[in-house]
């Protein structure tokens, strides 16, 4: 019989190997039973470590099933508790005891469901997962239950207790029974005991804190102070205080007994009294404002510093020495020792006169006075009711206060600088300098700032009505390229046109002002610019009709002003299609206006590219440009002296500076071509008119009188009110002979400083050229004109002219009388007939001609040929 063998006869070496353990069978058994038993033996080994393997894949998907039960356990139970506290009751009383006891519950039942088949160390684990879920939902209960309660139980209590807190903010004078009913508002509340107990304890605080912020309201400094428990050092102010008295000579109880009186016994050395016409008094002998600022007596200064403060004030109060309670009283309260019948009671003080306050307030001011003095006594901090805020909270009462009262004082600083401000503005003198020396809100960079505001204005307002007398009189001038001249004129024109009612008066103070001062003020420069670049084209032609009559009285200011290229280039458009081309002045605006337009743009382009217009462009030459310049065979020089030439305009110096003025005027003739649609005619006027502005002839050039440069001194600066510009002249020689050079001609010649001043609207620089003993020499230091200056001179030479002619006037008015009455005497005394009478009369005046004609020759020292005796005139050229 062959026995097969079974894994209990057989052992392995491992489940791979296949081989038999030595305590297997033989291999006397045949081969082929010795394999068919190594094969079983494998498969009875494989299926046991299944079986071992598949047990423990089971609990582990257990112990995963698990997790992922518990988690949606918590899920399920945070929704329970979300659930919960949306049903509570308005209390929440007994919600964290409902609550935990319906969670034990559903976890019980949990883990009944779900322990099975888990062993120890997944249950344990599980148990650990359900109790910390159920610590976390408990701490949240309790929490919710805690604020409930809290806010119900406020609530309840709240509206009673807020009445109460309002009260005392408002008024804490009745302190005591409001506190009173604060804790019976919280006795009459539905709460437990303890609850109220405990919210008995916050009101204290609560009170107090109320309390507070009522004093604080009223004086923030010294709530301040208390809040942070600022106390007084006894030793030091009663050492102060001897101190002071010693070197004043009288009694130091003497001296503490009116400063116990003054901080109603606290010592305090920022104490705040009543406000009176000195202002907040403040400090240990009631300090007023300018009295402190006086005297240096600040909050912060130590107390040693203020009680020499008060010895230094008594004393040039008159204090002597051995005077008593009463005379030093009298010097602090009244002013000056003696004044024993005054009082301060109308002023803001307490009632009574000094007499009676010594004789009736102070005898318990004395005790503590002498207390301090001798050490038995400590000042000690204004209210204990601050003790019962808890010191976390003062801390953050202290801090939000120092905000508070500084963003006060920074308030009431920029009140006070805007006020003064506003006043300087509108009335400096109205304004006292003192008062804002003496103003306690300010610092001393504010007060400095202030005052030469002050004093810039004054000057600025003195010159705004000097002005306006100037403009009224005919006699102003404004420098358009002095800021400090531009500004008073601005403010003068600000001031005159406010006193205009209709548009009418003010368009006449306008142009009566810009005729008379020279200046177009800012507010007109900006409704110029408005006006230019307006879209519709009444605006814009009305614009460019005030231009016009303002670059005619003021143009050295229109051809300056800031931001005024486009309202000079379409001024010249204007004038062009108006004066040019016909248009009236709505179309002129609208074309004005239809530069901006992208298809005129376009079409503007097209004309530019188009054959014709290249021609004539490429055409130009110096003869064109010389033509605008020539006035024809005899004509007068320009605007200089008025003397005659037939000499031909010649363009530049030189073949260079001929091209550079040629290739300016081309680029000036394309923008017109452009600018007027093709109009060829009118082109060649804008464009000849631009060109003129920068470009012409100069008696004054040392090129000559008939030669084209840029910048000629007669194109930059404006004709004196004479119509010349000889001023120009006149000023150089002047400025040169005041170097101690004596030209006998004078040059100015354009450089690059020249065109630099006229783009930054500053007066032009000139190069200066001079003939002295028949060489041509040059100056080494630029000039510039003053056309203001021409044209007073000018204004002065026209009013001498006038005296002049009054003058001739009232003398041939006397020597007519003469020879009337001569006349008369004559025929008077002539014996014969009328003709007889009539004769000898002509032959004395015939006589009196003669003796003056030769009475002006012996004056004369190089007389001129005067034409014939018998009154007729003479001259030439």
């Amino acid at each position: 019989m062959v026995t097969i063998p079974t894994s209990r006869d057989v052992g392995r070496v491992g489940t791979r190997s296949g081989r038999i353990a030595p305590s297997g069978p033989t291999v006397s058994v045949g081969e082929g039973i010795a394999q068919f038993g190594n094969a079983l033996t494998h498969v009875a080994y494989d299926l046991n470590d299944l079986r071992t393997q598949e047990a423990q894949d089971n609990q582990n998907k257990a112990g995963f099933d698990l997790e992922t039960k518990i988690a949606q356990f918590r899920d399920a139970e945070e929704q329970s508790f979300l659930k919960a506290r949306e049903e509570a009751n308005e209390s929440g009383i007994g919600f964290t005891r409902q609550f935990i006891e319906g969670y034990q519950q559903r976890a019980n039942e949990f883990g009944e469901s779900n322990f099975a088949g888990l062993n120890d160390a997944q249950k344990e684990r599980a148990k650990q997962s359900i109790m910390g879920l159920g610590n976390s939902l408990y701490g949240k209960a309790y929490d919710y239950e805690q604020k409930s309660k809290t806010l119900f139980y406020d609530r309840t209590t709240n509206q009673g207790l807020d009445t109460v807190r309002g009260q005392i903010k408002n008024n804490a004078a009745p302190y005591e029974e409001l506190k009173r009913q604060g804790l019976a508002a919280i006795d009459a509340a539905d709460m437990p005991e303890a609850w109220k107990a405990e919210r008995r304890a916050l009101w204290e605080s609560d009170a107090a804190e109320s309390k507070w912020q009522w004093k604080f309201a009223q004086d923030p400094d010294t709530a301040l102070r208390e809040m942070k428990g600022i106390t007084v050092d006894a030793k030091s102010l009663s050492g102060a205080i001897q101190q002071t008295a010693q070197q004043l000579g009288v009694d130091p109880v003497d001296l503490a007994t009116v400063m116990s009186y003054e901080t109603g016994g606290t010592f305090d050395p920022w104490k705040k009294g009543p406000t009176t016409k000195w202002g907040t008094h403040r400090g240990l002998i009631q300090w007023g404002e300018p009295q402190r600022q006086k005297y240096g007596v600040t909050a912060d200064m130590p107390v040693e510093q203020q009680v020499a403060a008060a010895g230094r004030y008594l004393k040039d109060a008159g204090v002597k020495p051995g005077m008593g309670l009463l005379d030093i009283y009298s010097a602090i309260n009244a002013g000056a020792p003696g004044l024993y019948d005054r009082s301060d009671y109308k002023a803001g003080g307490a009632p009574g006169t000094v007499a009676d306050k010594v004789k009736y307030q102070m005898e318990g001011h004395k005790e503590k006075a002498a207390a301090l003095l001798g050490g038995t006594y400590t000042p000690q901090p204004g209210d204990p009711d601050i003790e019962k805020i808890p010191y976390d909270r003062r801390e953050q009462l202290a801090a939000w206060g120092e905000t508070q009262y500084n963003q006060q004082l920074v308030q009431q600083r920029t009140a006070t600088k805007d006020n003064y401000n506003l006043l300087i503005a509108t009335n400096p003198d109205q304004v006292d300098e003192s008062v804002i020396l003496q103003d306690v809100n300010l610092d001393n960079g504010d007060k400095a700032t202030l005052i030469n505001s002050l004093n810039t204005a004054r000057k600025e307002n003195a010159g705004v009505r000097e002005l306006i007398g100037a403009i009224a009189s005919g006699g102003a001038s404004v420098n358009p390229f002095d800021s400090e001249q531009t500004k008073v004129a601005d403010k003068a024109f600000e001031k005159m046109m406010g006193a205009a009612t209709t548009p009418e008066q003010q368009q006449t103070v306008m142009s009566g002002f810009v005729a008379a001062s020279g200046y177009v003020p800012k507010k007109v420069q900006s409704e110029l610019r408005r006006g230019a670049a307006s879209t519709n084209p009444a605006e814009v032609a009305q614009s460019m009709q005030a231009a016009s009559v303002l670059q005619k009285n003021a143009p050295i200011s229109f051809n300056g002003f800031e931001g005024g290229d486009t309202v000079r280039k379409n001024l010249d458009l204007y004038r062009t299609y108006t004066e040019g081309m016909g248009l009236s002045p709505d179309e002129a605006g609208r074309k004005i206006i239809d530069l901006n337009d992208p298809e005129k743009v376009r079409q503007r382009d097209a004309i530019l590219k188009s054959e014709p217009v290249k021609k004539v462009l490429k055409d130009v030459s110096a003869s064109d440009v010389a033509a605008i310049f020539d006035k024809g065979f005899w004509h007068a020089a320009p605007d200089v002296g008025g003397v005659p030439t037939q000499e031909a305009v010649k363009v530049g110096v030189n073949t260079e500076a001929e091209a550079a003025i040629v290739a300016d005027y081309r680029g000036i003739l394309q923008d017109s071509i452009a600018e007027t649609g093709g109009d060829m005619d009118a082109a060649k006027e804008l464009a000849n008119q631009r060109f003129s502005r920068n470009y012409g002839v100069s008696e004054l050039s040392p090129l000559g009188s008939s030669v084209v440069i840029k910048y000629p001194p007669e194109k930059v600066y404006p004709p004196a009110p004479d119509g010349t510009h000889d001023y120009i002249r006149d000023q150089a020689v002047e400025a040169l002979k005041a170097e101690g050079v004596n030209p006998e001609t004078i040059y100015l010649q354009a450089y690059e400083g020249t065109a630099q001043d006229i783009k930054a609207g500053r007066p032009a620089r000139y190069e200066v050229f001079y003939e002295q003993d028949g060489k041509l020499e040059r100056y080494f230091l630029p000039f510039f004109a003053d056309p203001e200056a021409g044209k007073a001179a000018a204004r002065a030479k026209q009013e001498q002219t006038l005296r002049d002619a009054g003058t001739r006037m009232i003398e041939n008015r006397s020597r007519f009388a003469s020879q009337r009455e001569a006349d008369q005497r004559s025929y008077d005394e002539t014996q014969g007939s009328d003709w007889m009478k009539a004769r000898q009369m002509q032959a004395d005046q015939e006589r009196r001609r003669q003796d003056e004609t030769l009475e002006r020759l012996r004056g004369d020292q190089n007389p001129i040929t005067t034409g014939p005796m018998n009154g007729g005139g003479g001259g030439g050229y």
